[in-house]
């Protein structure tokens, strides 16, 4: 009010001091002398009077200015405090890896910010207890801020002992999570070889084959492992199942189990018996154990009825060729068997430890080969030698046919063993690039969600349009990774793939995101450079119109302060018709 009534007595002052002049000049200097002095206090006054309402609101002015950004400083933190609780409050999965990393990298990046967050709150409330103690400010706006204050301080103390918290609590969920796929994984490869073993035993002809008391003994040292593992998956896994990989070797290893107690109780019913047959070992080698198998291999019914049957005829013709068939078929039997496991042995792509264990079993299986040789030549001596000492065409034909029949079956096998172990190597090679690519890629990922977290809001200035602009060139590729994965798929595919798949997937969907927010802030920032350069513009024409209102206010200015012109009536109205 006081501002629109100075503005309001602005022209009467003026007139005065124009009129006080010109009767100054008409006067004696008795009564002009009177009339200066009263002008000059009355001009005194006017001035005083004016500087007193500009210091007060320009005091004004700074305390309201100094208020507003007080609470749009409150605002962010309050708003940087609803983040963190967010945070806070993200249900957690215990078995899925991914969620929880993609959780402890969000909750890491609010507890990093822990610390200058505290710096802005001590200076909050410092600006708080200022503006608080103006006298100008009314007692609900008081009111309002002290509450607000409060608020944010009572907030603060629980997200920074909360946030802490959550960061150890996933850490230890993560590490939980470590040992249990470990543990699972130690598990089946050692529950997988004796199941191998078992069947083998089962399949004999003969009963009571084998004595498995060892075995047995083994199998119940290892029965809480493998019921805790397995209780362990089912409480991990209750409310969410878990992703392929695992549940795969969870399902796998409940159903070995089964099927190696199921075993175990129905060769305990053959009572144990000598038969003769052909003795192997294996020892595989884990990181914190070592398991010798004891593998004997012999012909089963299956085999013998589905081989080609010697001919009577012959067996009485040359009887030392039904010794010769029982050696042939033991070996063909052995080799079937074999080039079966060979052939269901799979493993998960992208799995070190799980490559590097069945390396590890596929030297072994070689070594089982490699000492088989000898019978191999031993069966080729003696076939030659009943060649050379009978004389029966079809006794010989029968011989040579299947000594080449066994030769082809063992270089099939043995060629099966090489390219198997040539591609377990290839791809435990392409298993480690892949993975590494895959973790760089997820440090660029995340990386660029700490960046797209830390965005400030846009600035309307060039240079900081110009600086928030060079914020976005940093480039991310995934096309490394994802070629990587693709050679996985095509190479490996008779193998498990799902990880690899899985894996894949999540890096590109947090690949897509990230795009899509990129793209989000360029159009932001686009909008903002064009907003301001229209403001430019803007300004620029501004300052036009206000150079020319200048200089015709400086013809006014002249006009009105030109001598003898309260005499003119008409000049005087046209004049401020002018002004206004």
């Amino acid at each position: 009010e006081l501002q629109d009534g100075i503005e309001r007595q602005q022209a009467v002052v003026r007139n005065l001091n124009v009129a006080g002049e010109e009767l100054i000049l008409q006067s004696s200097p008795v009564d002009a002398s009177v009339l200066k002095e009263k002008l000059g206090n009355l001009n005194f006054r006017w001035k005083e009077v004016c500087r007193q309402l500009a210091e007060r609101k320009k005091r004004l002015e700074e305390e309201q200015n100094y208020l507003t950004e007080l609470q749009y400083n409150l605002d962010k933190f309050i708003l940087w405090l609803d983040e963190g609780s967010r945070v806070i409050g993200i249900p957690l999965e215990p078995g899925n890896e991914y969620q929880l990393k993609d959780a402890l990298q969000k909750v890491k990046l609010r507890v990093e910010e822990l610390p200058p967050h505290k710096g802005i709150l001590k200076r909050l409330n410092e600006a708080g207890e200022k503006v608080l103690g103006s006298a100008s400010l009314s007692p609900e706006v008081k009111h309002k801020l002290d509450t607000r204050l409060k608020e944010a301080n009572h907030r603060w103390i629980k997200v920074s002992k909360d946030l802490p918290e959550k960061q150890k609590e996933i850490e230890h969920m993560l590490n939980n999570l470590k040992q249990f796929e470990h543990q699972l994984n130690q598990l089946k490869l050692w529950l997988s070889p004796i199941k191998e073993q078992l069947e083998i035993y089962n399949q004999v002809g003969q009963p009571g084959a084998f004595d498995i008391k060892e075995i047995e003994a083994a199998v119940k040292a290892k029965q809480p492992d493998v019921e805790g593992i397995l209780s362990k998956g089912r409480h991990l896994y209750k409310e969410k199942p878990a992703t392929q990989p695992v549940t795969r070797k969870l399902e796998d290893l409940n159903t070995d189990w089964r099927a190696v107690t199921h075993l175990i109780q129905i060769l305990k019913g053959k009572p144990v018996s000598a038969v003769p047959g052909i003795v192997s070992s294996a020892v595989v080698a884990l990181p914190d154990q070592t398991v010798t198998v004891v593998t004997q291999t012999l012909v089963t019914k299956e085999t013998t009825i589905s081989k080609q049957e010697m001919p009577s005829s012959l067996l009485l013709e040359v009887p030392a060729l039904a010794e010769f068939n029982k050696a042939w078929a033991d070996l063909t039997d052995w080799l079937s068997l074999l080039d079966r496991v060979i052939k269901s042995q799979i493993v998960t792509v992208g799995d070190l430890d799980e490559i590097n264990d069945m390396i590890i079993k596929q030297k072994a299986t070689i070594q089982d080969l490699e000492q088989k040789r000898p019978q191999l030549e031993e069966l080729i001596t003696a076939a030659q030698n009943l060649k050379n000492k009978t004389s029966n065409q079809e006794a010989r034909t029968v011989i040579t046919d299947r000594i080449e029949k066994i030769q082809n079956q063992w270089d099939e096998v043995q060629g099966h063993l090489q390219s198997r172990r040539q591609q377990l190597h290839e791809m435990l090679k392409d298993s480690t690039q892949w993975l590494e690519s895959k973790q760089e890629a997820e440090q660029v990922l995340e990386c660029a969600k700490a960046k797209i977290e830390s965005w400030k809001e846009i600035s309307y200035t060039v240079e900081g349009l110009k600086k928030q602009n060079a914020e976005l060139k940093w480039h991310i590729n995934v096309d490394v990774a994802n070629d990587l994965a693709l050679k996985l798929l095509r190479d490996y595919s008779t193998d498990d793939t799902r990880k690899v798949e899985l894996v894949t997937n999540n890096i590109n969907d947090a690949w897509a995101t990230v795009n899509k927010r990129v793209g989000e802030r360029e159009a932001a920032l686009e909008a903002a450079l064009k907003l301001l350069q229209q403001f430019y513009l803007d300004l620029e024409k501004f300052l036009a119109w206000l150079t020319e209102a200048e200089t015709t206010a400086n013809v006014l200015q002249d006009a009105t302060y030109k001598e003898r012109i309260l005499e003119d009536a008409q000049g005087v109205q046209d004049l401020m018709k002018q002004w206004q």
